[in-house]
Order: C-alpha cells, then sequence, then structure tokens
C-alpha cells in the first residue's frame, strides 16, 4: 500500500466459475441482485457506470480504468473535495471455485471510523455476492428496509444482534445467532420462522442467510460522528412466489421491531 493511500482488502471463495464471479461485477443486472440497486451504463475500458442505492438516495458514477475479463476490473469515482475512489476486483481459480478480492483505495478508506464502517460494508456486501452466486443467481431480488435514527456503542449493539435476551427484547420470541458458519433457527414475535446460516459478523453488523424467503436478512448500523448514527434492518428475497404484499407486511414488521430496538438503546443511556 502506497504511503497516503489507505487501504481496505477483503475476499471471498465462491463454488463458481471466474466468469460468473467477473459478471457479478460488470452486468448491470447483476450488481443490482447484491451490490447496489441499480446500475445505468455498461461494462467497458474508459465507459461510466452509474450505481444507485434507492432507499439510501444516493448514487456513485463510476468510470472503469482497468478491465482485464475474467479476472480484473478497476472502478474509480471522484469525490468531491476528498480525492479518487478506487476499487479494484481481482478474481482467480481457487480449486473448483473462484477467489473474490475487492480493494479499495482512497476516501473510503481513510480514518479510523471510515475504515471500519467500510471494512464492515465490504464484508457485508461481499457475504451478499457469495450467497447470489451460489443459490440465487440470475433471479430477481426484492427487498425490504427500515432505518431509524438511535446512538449506540457497538458492543452494545452487537448484543442486541446476536444474544437471546438481546434480540428478544425486540424481534424474537427465541434463538440466537453465532458466528459465521453456524446455523440460524429464529421465531419472530411475528410467528415468522428464520432458519439459515450466519454469513457475516464484524464489530457492528451481521447477515444471515433466510431459507424461508428465499434469501436474507442484514442488520446494519452507520455512524456519521459521534452525534449522528442510525440502526438498519434490510433484507432481500428472491422468492418469486412471495407476494408483495407479504414482502410489505415484513417490512412494516421490521420498522415496528426496529423501533422497540430503538427504545431498548435509548433506556440504557437514560
Amino acid at each position: 500500500m502506497a504511503i497516503g493511500r489507505p487501504e481496505i482488502k477483503k475476499f471471498i471463495i465462491a463454488a463458481v466459475p471466474l466468469e460468473k464471479a467477473f459478471d457479478a461485477w460488470t452486468e448491470g443486472h447483476h450488481l443490482a441482485q447484491w451490490y447496489c440497486d441499480k446500475v445505468k451504463g455498461w461494462p467497458g475500458l474508459g465507459s461510466k457506470v452509474t450505481m444507485t442505492w434507492e432507499r439510501f438516495g444516493y448514487s456513485s458514477k463510476y468510470t472503469i480504468s482497468e478491465i482485464k475479463p475474467p479476472t480484473r476490473i478497476v472502478y474509480k469515482a471522484i469525490i468531491p473535495g476528498l480525492g479518487t475512489q478506487t476499487i479494484t476486483v481481482a478474481i482467480r481459480n481457487y480449486g473448483t471455485g473462484s477467489r473474490i478480492e475487492v480493494t479499495e483505495t482512497g476516501p473510503g478508506a481513510e480514518g479510523a471510523e471510515g475504515a471500519g464502517d467500510a471494512n464492515s460494508g465490504w464484508m457485508m456486501s461481499l457475504g451478499a455476492l457469495k450467497i447470489y452466486l451460489e443459490k440465487y443467481w440470475g433471479k430477481q431480488r426484492r427487498n425490504f428496509f427500515a432505518l431509524t435514527g438511535s446512538g449506540y456503542e457497538k458492543e452494545q449493539l452487537m448484543r442486541y444482534y446476536q444474544t437471546e435476551d438481546g434480540l428478544a427484547s425486540w424481534l424474537t420470541d427465541s434463538g440466537t445467532i453465532g458466528e459465521p458458519g453456524t446455523p440460524v433457527s429464529l421465531v419472530l414475535r411475528t410467528g415468522r420462522t428464520v432458519t439459515g446460516e450466519v454469513l457475516v459478523v464484524t464489530d457492528h453488523e451481521l447477515i444471515v442467510s433466510w431459507d424461508e424467503l428465499k434469501g436474507y436478512i442484514e442488520m446494519k448500523s452507520f455512524e456519521v460522528n459521534s452525534d449522528r448514527k442510525a440502526i438498519c434492518i434490510r433484507g432481500s428475497s428472491f422468492d418469486e412466489n412471495l407476494s408483495n404484499e407479504a414482502l410489505k407486511e415484513i417490512e412494516q414488521d421490521m420498522s415496528k421491531a426496529l423501533s422497540r430496538l430503538h427504545e431498548s438503546l435509548l433506556a440504557e443511556r437514560s
């Protein structure tokens, strides 16, 4: 890593060929199934690609500065007033599958808090990529989303995200969430069940597969600064038989649950 260029590097191993992993990073309809919500533009050397996260009201415009199918692609974005963000994706054979490595340099990786958020963010995104590649390739995802401002400390928040007592205070009737690779069996207050596997756990976020929804659920948090923090529940379903009404009901239930979590966090601080 060059001096003055902070860097974050993460990777996953996926049981898919190189070409499939490469398509997930370069084809807009695939990027929109695991990374962002919408993609405008076509991947090619020097071309512009705009990625949009609709529920966050945010878009980022990237230039493809390097592309070598099926092993390498480099995205660059100008962050006004901060500099150039570079995202480098390197893919190589790993046994019968692929090793997919992401390196981010520039403003997104700067500072202790910024690096921590980007570090966790890439771990979560790569967890979503792995399950899309291996289980739901080519399927259309639909999302549920709930977000609210709330103060927290990371260790405190993870107790609510993982322990039986913590989860029961806002989301579940029973169940815990352990370490990556361990099974999950939750009964939500609504009576719905979440059966799956822990995919990723960071110091303030986690993602769990949700077999009943043919997708996953993310428990997230964001820190702009010590006075501006938010908690978030986000999830995706690739089940074409799940009705829009059922998905909307899940989103409403998660919004209510997140309000209970906020109240619990607030009570601890008072």
